[in-house]
């Protein structure tokens, strides 16, 4: 009889251990499913953070392109003996740049145009140039 309780005991020890260490062993599991969950919450946000900066230094690049290219543009007008780019105003875009304001006649809208279309940079001009009466 007292063969079967220390039997008894023995089992449930070694019954208690094992469920000891499963739970253990579950325990490091989640922890470590924890720690890989978060790294590579970090990663995802460190790459949004990335591509924003990239965003927004591609934007700023943009921004500085088209005012370079609105100040040659303006540049080249003032060089234009007979055309008063004090009327005119020019603003870019992506590349595109927009002409505005008032000229004498129809040959210096032209002129005009033809001055903005040749500036390194331009893509397009789209011009609003009115004639003054």
């Amino acid at each position: 009889m007292k063969s079967i309780k220390f039997t008894h005991s023995l089992l449930a020890v070694v019954l208690g251990s094992v469920l000891m260490s499963g739970s253990a062993l579950a325990a490091e599991n989640s922890v470590g499913k924890a720690v890989e969950n978060t790294g590579q919450k970090i990663d995802s946000s460190v790459d949004h953070a990335e591509k924003k900066i990239d965003d927004t230094l591609l934007n700023a690049d943009v921004y500085l392109a088209d005012s370079a290219i609105t100040a040659k543009v303006k540049g080249a007008l003032l060089e234009h003996k007979g055309i008063n780019s004090n009327d005119i105003s020019v603003k870019t875009e992506d590349g595109i740049v927009y002409l505005s304001g008032f000229v004498k006649n129809k040959h210096q809208a032209a002129q005009v145009a033809k001055i903005a279309h040749g500036v390194k940079g331009v893509k397009s001009v789209k011009s609003t140039i009115q004639i003054k009466k």
